[in-house]
């Protein structure tokens, strides 16, 4: 992808919240990362002028805002829809950069809102995401080329509450497709993810990565490589969070999805159970590898006994390289309903254009027709808790296709690429156990800690078994 424009055609739209009409959802560190960002459009030769600064602070951080040299108004959904659809849509230059730092949700219609400063539980003031981005992009908006980075949660937390899916907030209004747009999205967070906050040094962890890449580019950054940049930082901080990125170019009134947008993937992959995920060195990169080499993979226990997390990476892989599967990713269950029925049920649920197989057909031409009809893209298949290769010996897909297949079981002898899972490392051990307990272990509790840890060779689900055992009532 490749956006051209210069620091004086350049504009900026930045939103930091860190205050809201509901004060029990406020948050400390939004505004410092808006401030932040809108210092480095500064350093890159952006106008002052060209910068709208949206900020609503905590108390504590009003000097902070009121000595900026940039003034800024509260981030309400009227200012910004004004600001948006009043200022900055008249504008003719070259590209725009939004920055928002502050909460966000996802609805069940998988719609993205981002929510106000004057949001509350009776009034969920916000703004639609998705129709904002199809605003910057038509001829309703007169600059062509928009860079948005936004560090907000993505996780279900409406419907979870039981709430109603219907938020209200603001939808913008389009014109025609632009024949010369470009938009790059770098988001903090895949869909179901909160986006976590480095509280001791008042920053977004997601925000501080960014601008650690940004560091890095000279104008005008490759948004490419900061992307890639900061999902490699991501991969080594244990925050069950990893950002992700899309990017479109229309030309004659078609979108072209340069990078598909993960949050249009098919897939079925099940909620992790895991308050803690250990990365084990790296094993994330080195089953992806596998995968890329092999059409069938399997992860495998070492110990034969279970519980050393084969699902839980599993799970955590097919969240990782989601992107990587355009043809979706899709989890069978070995219990129950037969493998054919739930790959028909997952293509018509996740509406598979011209997908419906015959009926009468015999079991190996119900398969073909699924292998030969699967929606376009490469796939990924999860075979989970396989107990005996002849149980999905009938339903692999032919080796060599676009079908990828990841198996866990406990069992060492299928003849297959594999990953061995056994205790985790000593290190590791203590530090899930501490995270389960949630406590820091003084020195006689670090050495009673490592003890039990190797009395239960270091296997994870022993270590949950344990932390069960010894957590204060109601502390897990």
């Amino acid at each position: 992808m490749t956006i051209t424009a210069k620091p004086e055609k350049t504009y900026g739209l930045i939103v930091g919240i860190e205050q809201y009409q509901a004060t029990n959802w406020n948050v400390d560190g939004p505004v410092h990362d808006a401030i932040k960002f809108a210092n480095w459009l500064l350093s890159q030769g952006v106008p002052k002028d060209n910068i709208r600064l949206c900020l609503s602070p905590l108390k504590g951080n009003s000097e902070l805002v009121q000595e900026f040299d940039i003034n800024s108004e509260p981030a309400t959904e009227h200012n910004l829809v004004d600001i948006i659809t009043n200022d900055l849509s008249q504008k003719t230059g070259e590209l725009l950069f939004i920055f928002w730092a502050g909460h966000g949700l996802m609805t069940s219609e998988r719609n993205r809102r981002l929510l106000c400063a004057d949001a509350s539980k009776n009034n969920w003031q916000n703004l639609d995401f998705n129709s904002l981005l199809l605003l910057l992009g038509s001829d309703s908006f007169g600059i062509p080329h928009h860079i948005c980075i936004v560090d907000a949660c993505a996780n279900y937390l409406l419907e979870s509450r039981g709430r109603p899916t219907n938020l209200g907030g603001k939808q913008f209004p389009s014109g025609q497709p632009r024949k010369n747009s470009q938009q790059f999205v770098l988001l903090a967070t895949r869909e179901g993810e909160t986006a976590k906050v480095n509280s001791s040094e008042k920053t977004g962890y997601f925000s501080q990565a960014v601008r650690k890449a940004l560091g890095q580019q000279d104008w005008l950054p490759d948004m490419q490589v900061v992307a890639d940049q900061v999902k490699e930082q991501f991969a080594n901080l244990n925050k069950q969070q990893l950002p992700t990125y899309f990017y479109r170019r229309s030309w004659d009134g078609d979108i072209d999805v340069d990078h598909l947008n993960p949050f249009e993937v098919a897939h079925n992959i099940p909620s992790t159970q895991a308050c803690k995920f250990v990365d084990r060195h790296q094993p994330l990169e080195e089953l992806h590898d596998l995968l890329q080499e092999n059409t069938i993979v399997a992860i495998t226990d070492r110990t034969g006994k279970g519980g050393v997390g084969k699902t839980e990476l599993a799970i955590q892989y097919s969240w990782y390289k989601l992107e990587d599967y355009p043809g979706g990713c899709c989890w069978l269950n070995l219990q129950g309903v037969d493998i054919v029925t739930q790959l028909s049920g997952f293509a018509m649920v996740k509406k598979f254009p011209d997908f419906n197989i015959p009926e009468n057909l015999p079991l190996d031409y119900q398969l073909l027709y699924c292998w030969e009809n699967w929606q376009r893209g490469k796939v990924l298949l999860v075979f989970d808790n396989v107990t005996n290769i002849e149980q999905i010996q009938d339903y692999l897909p032919p080796m060599g296709s676009r079908f990828r297949v990841l198996i866990t079981t406990r069992s060492s002898q299928l003849p297959y690429a594999s990953i061995p899972l056994g205790g985790l490392p000593e290190t590791e051990a203590l530090e899930l156990l501490a995270k389960l307990l949630r406590q820091e272990f003084d020195q006689q509790e670090l050495e009673f800690a490592k003890t039990l840890c190797q009395k239960v060779g270091f296997e994870p689900l022993a270590l949950y078994t344990l932390a069960g055992l010894f957590s204060k009532p109601g502390s897990t």
